[in-house]
């Protein structure tokens, strides 16, 4: 049975805050992208199909092609999604905030550090 979008946002965060923190961008990234395909397959009842992502229903992960510097910030990435921006930083940390600018999840790093920090 399928569990609404809300539910699975929320299960993803509380796994993401569980999760041991990432040395790295890559790792971050990996997190994210990892945790959240396991929370859409098991809850959302939709196969994963990047193409269908504007009308299927699921959630998907930052892509490479969303990416953005932050200005005064050159070790952290921005990825726009569609009602959200992560921002990932350089030493693993991330944070996930929504357009309107509440943040959902800040993580620091495996440095101890914040996205900010770097």
């Amino acid at each position: 049975m399928a569990v609404g979008k809300l539910r699975r946002l929320r299960e993803f965060i509380r796994r993401l805050r569980e999760a041991a923190p990432a040395a790295s961008a890559e790792e971050a990234r990996a997190l994210i992208e990892t945790t959240l395909n396991e929370v859409e397959d098991e809850l959302s009842g939709v196969l994963f199909d990047p193409t269908r992502w504007q009308s299927d229903g699921r959630m998907y992960p930052p892509q490479d092609d969303s990416a953005r510097d932050v200005p005064s910030h050159p070790f952290v990435r921005r990825y726009r999604s569609r009602r959200h921006n992560t921002f990932i930083g350089s030493n693993g940390a991330f944070e996930i905030h929504t357009i309107d600018g509440e943040v959902l999840i800040a993580k620091q790093g495996a440095d101890g550090r914040t996205v900010w920090d770097l």
